[in-house]
């Protein structure tokens, strides 16, 4: 995205969360039983954290409230979250005693039935969704069973504005209670370097303030934290109710010694111009352009309709012209010219009639482009005081005329001379792209891809600011890119991404017609891929059939059945985001996972019991866990082993450290391992953080990551894989970093299913027999029959890790010898394949 935005947001945030019914007040006694002070009609919100994390003004807001039941009956809990009206919300989960239901982002309409259809079945299911350009409230409500916990996280994003001289954060804050754990913290980080930093509430004295806030700033990084203890929120030194109520207000500014600022992540980038009483400086523009063959259909049409965009926002003042090249060069006029009224409607038709044809002369054609504009100001045909830019759009490499890189690089090098920039904008993946890069780097312009699901005219819109783009110093930059705690992933593509639906929501509110269908269309496939809630799209949360958690959401005392669906809209603004949950809890279903050393555990409902087995390979070898040729779903694990090697068959410890799941139907692969997770839809390629709480979905398939925690992945209604991360201390001298894969939900899944892990996901049986002491006094031995093969078996236990990745929860489980030998359909070495895909 290449645009001028130069003044910045205001963010405004309520974080509260509260029992239902009315709260006691300060004086009221709490009656026979002590309750924890905080505690208000039996629930406690022991922890909420508002975390933001802001990079090159774009900020990433994490609300986190914890609480627990501590009545002796189900109570309900509500959570409400009042949003700024230039935010998107991202993703929202509720994670009850362990258990995390995310939100999915659909279209309206599409969001809507799906919600309706999950109410009318009586699962819990909630709806949040945007009016017209206006987040006002999210409000969640859910039944908490006595003694049990419930966390909401709501993230949302926002691109930070101008005011009064300084980028302003707004959080409005009103806990409603009393909070053990309350904090705000803030993480700045600004390539340009931060020049102030200070923080204020509107609620508290500067002095009881100065105790509860830190705030600090060096160079690029900034960190703001605000963390009041209970006596401190108290509205008085022996009240019970909070003076938490008000505005907390962050302000900030960066170093502006240059009037522009350009950010390159993942081949985007985004260009901040904030002029300082400049004049509009006139432009002469070239744009040389790949017309060769492999530029057709797709590429082609994003570089008409970029050009006859950008011939929209010139000025008359400018010069263009147009240099085409394949295996030869062609221009549209001998020498630039202006940019009249005329000129341009003859641009216009000559860009509609441009064709592709032939090879890729790439040194030959930026010659010529250069040579043009030396050329004009030569002969002083442009405006004395104006500026000159070279813009080159190419899908591939040099194939004719000079073709070495390092040669046409020295060539546009002494030809341009330091006199102005060049651009390079690269289509798609296949091409040289470094070659681009260091190119227009060293004429102190830049490259980026464009890629072909994205709006091309609105990548390279607003180029009239260039001009002022300084030289990217881009060690520092990969560099200050790695430093993961201020930096959350890929955000330029999701700043990009966040700045072209607005600019396509607000083109829309003047179009008409088929010009409204279009840009309505890519606004909602850009909200659908990146999962922001705008005017075009809902998210819905349905929390999954699973009876193993109805204890922990109980029934309202007084209402029978599985709870009440409530929907009670009457009186509330229609702009207003909804969310309701209910508490159904519908039956369960088998597991089948294998995490640690690797342990294999299988779930038999007939038996009410678990088969467990170890598998014994090298480090680097993959394994088959899922195979389906039926759905197109495969599964495959890359085991690793402890650091240094050790190579002792019988004490090593070996883990999965990567996974590979694909559907060949939806042409969509994903490779997990413990530092990132990288996701292919045919060519298109996202990649991930751990550091992310994000969900991406396309038709029939949502992924859903929680920070630091597992990540859920689901093919349509029928299929879920859970992925646990396990990290350990990063200096320890052995383990290493792993995972762990469960499949909680396979009913979709075909009769022709295998792998170590698919076989059983048929029915089958086993008995058990003879059981008697083993070698360890704690583990009874027993002889097992299963698939026709009588067993030695162990009894033992592993560890399910789906609620807490740190601790798990213990399984019982009949322990299968030698890598599951008569369990499994032949042997384990016959899952053995070459790679991940």
């Amino acid at each position: 995205m290449a645009s001028a935005w130069w003044p910045c947001l205001i963010l405004a945030l309520l974080s509260g969360l509260a029992a239902s019914g009315f709260p006691r007040s300060p004086s009221r006694p709490l009656g026979k039983r002590s309750l924890p002070e905080g505690v208000v009609n039996g629930i406690e919100v022991y922890s909420t954290k508002i975390s933001c994390k802001v990079t090159s003004r774009f900020a990433h807001n994490v609300v986190t409230t914890r609480a627990v039941n501590r009545a002796d009956t189900a109570k309900e809990v509500s959570f409400d979250v009042e949003l700024p009206k230039t935010a998107f919300i991202t993703n929202f989960t509720l994670t009850i005693d362990g258990v995390t239901y995310p939100g999915n982002v659909k279209e309206k309409e599409v969001a809507k039935k799906q919600y309706e259809k999950a109410v009318s079945q009586g699962k819990t299911a909630g709806l949040v969704k945007a009016s017209g350009r206006k987040l006002e409230k999210f409000t969640v409500s859910v039944n908490v069973a006595a003694g049990s916990k419930v966390t909401f996280e709501l993230t949302y994003e926002e691109l930070l504005k101008r005011h009064k001289g300084k980028y302003e954060m707004y959080l409005k804050v009103q806990p409603k209670q009393l909070v053990k754990h309350f904090e705000i913290e803030a993480d700045i980080f600004e390539p340009q370097g931060i020049s102030t930093l200070d923080a204020e509430a509107s609620f508290i004295t500067n002095d009881l303030l100065g105790s509860a806030l830190t705030k600090s700033f060096s160079g690029r990084k900034g960190r703001v934290s605000f963390k009041p203890s209970m006596d401190q929120q108290r509205s008085c030194p022996t009240c019970t109710d909070s003076l938490l109520n008000g505005d907390f207000i962050i302000t900030y500014d960066v170093n502006r010694e240059s009037p522009a600022n350009v950010q390159i992540v993942n081949g985007y980038f985004v260009h901040f111009f904030a002029p300082q009483g400049l004049p509009v400086v006139p432009k002469n523009v070239v744009f040389v352009i790949d017309v060769s063959g492999s530029m057709h259909g797709r590429k082609m049409e994003q570089t008409k309709d970029a050009l006859l965009k950008i011939l929209e926002d010139v000025k008359e003042d400018d010069y263009l012209n147009f240099i085409l090249f394949s295996g030869d060069v062609t221009t549209w006029k001998d020498t630039l010219v202006q940019a009249t009224p005329e000129n341009i409607e003859e641009a216009r038709t000559f860009v509609k009639n441009i064709d592709d044809q032939g090879m890729t002369n790439i040194n030959d054609g930026l010659l010529r482009g250069i040579s043009m504009l030396n050329k004009a100001r030569e002969e002083h045909s442009v405006p004395e005081r104006s500026t000159s830019i070279v813009i080159m759009l190419t899908d591939g490499d040099p194939n004719v005329g000079e073709s070495r890189p390092e040669k046409i690089q020295e060539n546009v090098r002494n030809a341009i001379g330091g006199k102005f920039p060049l651009y390079n904008l690269g289509f798609g993946n296949n091409l040289n792209y470094n070659f681009l890069e260091s190119m227009a780097l060293e004429n102190h312009g830049l490259a980026r891809r464009i890629y072909e699901d994205s709006d091309a005219n609105l990548q390279l819109q607003a180029i009239n600011d260039l001009t002022f783009t300084e030289e990217v110093d881009m060690k520092e930059m990969e560099k200050a890119l790695k430093e993961q705690d201020y930096i959350f992933g890929n955000y330029i593509e999701r700043l990009w991404a966040y700045l072209t639906i607005e600019q396509l929501l607000e083109k829309r509110k003047n179009a008409h017609g088929e010009e409204k269908e279009n840009l309505t269309a890519q606004a909602l496939d850009l909200s659908l891929k990146y999962h922001f809630v705008t005017p075009l799209t809902s998210m819905v949360v349905t929390k999954p059939e699973d009876n193993e958690d109805q204890t922990a959401i109980a029934d309202k005392p007084g209402e029978g059945g599985h709870g009440e669906w409530r929907p009670d809209f009457e009186g509330l603004p229609v702009a207003r985001s909804m969310a309701y949950l209910t508490s159904y809890q519908p039956p369960q279903t088998p597991y089948y996972y294998v995490d640690g050393d690797p342990h294999f555990i299988i779930q038999v409902p007939q038996r009410d019991d678990a088969i467990c087995f170890n598998v014994d390979e090298d480090p680097g070898t993959v394994l088959r866990l899922i195979q389906d040729p039926i759905t197109g779903l495969t599964v495959n694990g890359q085991i690793i082993g402890e650091k240094g090697g050790n190579s002792d068959s019988k004490t090593r410890k070996t883990y999965f450290g990567k996974l590979g799941i694909a559907s060949a139907h939806m042409d969509f692969r994903m490779e997990v391992t413990p530092e990132k997770i990288t996701l292919w839809s045919g060519a298109a390629q996202s990649t991930f953080s751990w550091l992310d709480t994000v969900t991406v979905t396309q038709d029939g398939l949502s992924v859903t990551i929680n920070r630091k925690k597992n990540m859920v992945v689901s093919f349509g209604d029928g299929v879920t894989f859970v992925v646990i991360l396990h990290q350990v201390w990063k200096k320890h001298p052995v383990h290493q970093d792993f995972l762990g894969f469960y499949v909680v939900d396979s009913h979709r899944m075909s009769a022709q299913t295998h792998g170590l892990l698919g076989q059983f996901f048929h029915p089958f049986d086993f008995k058990v027999s003879d059981i008697h002491p083993g070698s360890d006094p704690t583990k009874p031995d027993a002889t097992m029959v299963v698939k026709n093969h009588r067993l030695t078996v162990t009894r033992g236990s592993q560890k399910d890790y789906r609620k807490d990745a740190s601790v798990g929860t213990k399984v019982a489980c009949w322990f299968v010898h030698n890598n599951g030998q008569g369990l499994i359909d032949g042997v384990h070495s016959d899952y053995i394949v070459p790679n991940l895909f």
